[in-house]
């Protein structure tokens, strides 16, 4: 099985990641580094004599962290820090893992990652700004990474799934492991349509020390990272210093100054941070960034139907009016009445005086819309 070698070097514990990584960056594949000579394996940095004695003499012998059955019985992915599966952003960070667990529904890098974290105890007002930033980044383009605790976590998933974008989510224990308990419903929604990756192997229960090493990922593989309430000690605060280390962006919304949940936010953004208070200010820092929507991402993004697509499609270069709407003889009055109202209800057209109306997104065919979302 070509993934045995692959679990056989993640097991490897007494080696950390930078040398593994290093590892496979230098050789390719874990066959050539097992292969490897001892002036060979000494051109990546990291080793100590001792460890590199002892990977010459049991590497190539490590049981691997789990079973490649294992893997297939429980529906989990096996991705290769060489597979093109593999987030592109996590490989340039010195210390990324050498295979991650994935289940759901694996997501291209053709879109950018970014991520959303704070406190798991925090306000309602934080948990609606959570939700309010995700929905709207998703809807610009961007896929949500997050780390599925409680609190400012769950509402980043889902202000995307609300949204009907992709979300990803970095866990602490095995992929297949239900953690946190509560948040069960969520995590079942996020394998309809999203991804749970995890660099520890399939029934690994969650431990405290666990998560500050998995949010190097989530911070990696992310263009920016969003801090939204936290603490002096705050686990996001981690988050935030690695993406800072990793040379990735950092945002801060600033709180109330008399809040604790505002102190961790408050000395990122003394430190460096950028402060925000919009999501249109986090889009607008990455225009080269967000993707030209699809007919499809159209459809998925808004849940159009097939008349409603056809009708923004018509109303997506210049205003049209109801007159000529109706000349066009595509749908019957009440019908047409119908999905106007219903467009404009949910933001998608905007009516001018004149019973004129016009589309506010990208219409299907790839023409620009009135307003861009």
């Amino acid at each position: 099985d070509p993934r045995l070698p692959w679990l056989q070097l993640a097991a490897i514990s007494w080696i950390g990641d930078t040398v593994k990584s290093g590892l496979i960056k230098e050789f390719g594949s874990p066959e050539a580094v097992f292969r490897s000579s001892q002036s060979q394996l000494s051109r990546v940095k990291g080793w100590t004599p001792a460890r590199l004695e002892r990977f010459l003499r049991e590497g190539k012998n490590t049981p691997p962290i789990c079973n490649p059955e294992t893997l297939d019985e429980k529906g989990i992915e096996l991705v290769k820090f060489s597979d093109p599966e593999y987030p592109l952003l996590l490989r340039q960070i010195p210390d990324s893992p050498v295979v991650l667990f994935s289940m759901g529904k694996s997501i291209p890098d053709n879109r950018p990652h970014f991520s959303i974290v704070g406190a798991r105890q925090a306000t309602q007002t934080g948990y609606d700004i959570a939700q309010e930033f995700s929905s709207a980044l998703s809807k610009a383009g961007f896929v949500i990474v997050s780390g599925l605790a409680l609190g400012i976590d769950t509402f980043a998933h889902k202000g995307a799934l609300d949204a009907h974008g992709r979300t990803i989510a970095i866990l602490g224990c095995g992929s297949d492991v239900i953690y946190p308990s509560g948040n069960r419903k969520i995590r079942e929604k996020i394998l309809e349509n999203g991804e749970l990756l995890s660099e520890y192997p399939p029934g690994m229960l969650a431990r405290p020390w666990h998560f500050p090493v998995r949010n190097r990922i989530i911070s990696g593989m992310s263009v920016g990272t969003l801090v939204i309430e936290a603490t002096a000690r705050s686990g996001s605060l981690i988050t935030a210093r690695l993406a800072g280390e990793q040379n990735r962006d950092v945002f801060a919304l600033p709180g109330n100054i008399r809040s604790k949940l505002s102190q961790g936010t408050l000395a990122l953004i003394n430190d460096g941070a950028e402060l925000v208070t919009s999501p249109q200010a986090i889009i607008d820092q990455y225009p080269h960034l967000i993707p030209e929507k699809e007919d499809s991402d159209l459809i998925a993004d808004f849940e159009l139907t097939s008349d409603e697509a056809k009708l923004v499609e018509t109303l997506s270069d210049d205003p049209v009016s109801l007159d000529k709407l109706l000349a066009q003889g595509k749908w019957s009055r009440d019908k047409l009445f119908n999905m106007l109202l219903n467009l404009e209800l949910r933001d998608i057209l905007v009516k001018f005086p004149g019973n004129l109306f016009q589309a506010k997104i990208k219409s299907p065919s790839g023409r620009e819309s009135h307003v861009k979302i």
